[in-house]
């Protein structure tokens, strides 16, 4: 037996079959851009085979009788399903009427589908089957193209070429080369195909992580705004109780608080920090201390609550921002010192808007030192109306 491939009795099987899906495809429309409205093609067909139960079997005199046997058999079924449902609740009717016909599409669909994806099939359906089948319809749709095309001419030219013995090795070289020509072709759109799909996987993975690191983050700074609540919760009971003092304001971080008056800054308060500030300030300094350049560009600056902040070292940020207090029309800088590893809270606090607007933080801080400026102030007026008192017993 030779070991020669058998390429004519191979295109004569092989040719009938596939000029008849050529010619379904000729039939059809093949146009790139051929919109896979599968769907409407899918419900029609579904209607067309319901019209099949009344189809006309017999005529008598001419006239067409229709199926009334089925008729008599579906008009029962849909009285009793009527009776029954007359006596439930409109809710309930509409519900099951809307889960039956969504369970008769969830059988139907599939078993149709299968159809309209069947070329030989008489329901065949051509966006169906490019929504479904891209590739076996790209290459159909391409062999289309040449509307003089046949395998069966394909089958009869090699028939006429293979009687010809000293042309029978040409013939075969040419075919199997084109074969191979097609086969890299279509192992190149294949490979494209699974490396697209490959990045879209890793498309996918890369948003996931993305997600999962924004749920990361969000549960943070809830917890962090859990703790924050809790601290200004303490502040409130002890307002209420009069302990209220500079030392409650560390709730974001470690602070320096100066109070100007002409061109001088006066430290005030200092609580958690590393004392790194100087209890005077001239503002007509020319060289600073890295620690206070914030707090004199804020001091100099027109803006209330603008922040000023810098690097004084690594790892640091100092934020100062100044205002005006309501009765005793003084100005405070108010100036934060935070270490970004050790209080990750106070810098995103502080720092970040990505979560929180950073400016409803500071606004707080001006709201508790207004609070706490009048505390002050009332026990100053106590003191002096205590001790003028005393000093008129003395006298008396």
């Amino acid at each position: 037996m030779s070991d020669k491939p058998n390429y004519h009795g191979f295109l004569h099987n092989f040719a009938p079959k596939m000029d008849k899906v050529l010619a379904i495809f000729r039939t059809e429309s093949t146009r790139e851009n051929i919109k896979s409205n599968w769907l409407n093609g899918l419900f029609l067909l579904m209607l067309r085979e319901v019209r099949t139960c009344f189809k006309p079997i017999s005529k008598l005199d001419g006239m067409k009788v229709t199926n009334l046997t089925g008729l008599a058999v579906i008009g029962g079924l849909i009285a009793s399903i009527i009776s029954w449902l007359l006596v439930l609740h409109w809710g309930w009717v509409v519900f099951i009427g809307l889960a039956s016909f969504v369970l008769i599409l969830v059988c139907l669909i599939p078993y149709y589908k299968n159809k309209m994806l069947d070329i030989y099939h008489p329901f065949f359906h051509m966006p169906a089957y490019k929504k479904f089948r891209p590739n076996e319809y790209e290459l159909l749709n391409h062999s289309v193209m040449d509307k003089h095309f046949s395998y069966t001419d394909l089958a009869n030219y090699v028939d006429e070429v293979s009687t010809k013995q000293t042309e029978e090795s040409n013939v075969v070289e040419i075919i199997t080369n084109q074969l191979n020509e097609q086969k890299d072709e279509y192992k190149k759109r294949i490979q494209e195909q699974v490396d697209r799909e490959k990045e879209i996987v890793k498309e996918y993975r890369d948003e996931i992580e993305k997600l999962n690191d924004d749920l990361d983050e969000y549960e943070t700074v809830i917890s962090y705004l859990v703790e924050f609540i809790q601290e200004i919760y303490v502040i409130m009971r002890r307002i209420a109780s009069g302990m209220f003092h500079f030392s409650d304001l560390k709730m974001i971080s470690g602070f320096t608080i100066y109070q100007m008056k002409d061109n001088e800054l006066t430290r005030i308060a200092d609580e958690g920090t590393t004392g790194q500030t100087p209890k005077y300030i001239d503002l007509n300094q020319i060289n600073h201390n890295p620690w206070v350049q914030t707090i004199i560009d804020a001091a100099k600056g027109k803006k209330e609550l603008e922040l000023r902040n810098n690097q004084p070292t690594e790892g640091y940020e100092s934020v100062s921002f100044k205002f005006y207090l309501g009765k005793s029309k003084k100005m405070w800088i108010f100036s934060l010192q935070i270490h970004r590893s050790t209080n990750p809270r106070g810098f995103l606090l502080a720092l970040s808007d990505n979560k929180i607007d950073k400016r409803v933080i500071y606004e707080m801080l001006f709201g508790l030192c207004l609070i706490l400026d009048d505390k002050l102030e009332g026990e100053k007026r106590k003191g002096e109306e205590t001790f003028g008192s005393r000093q008129i017993g003395e006298s008396s």
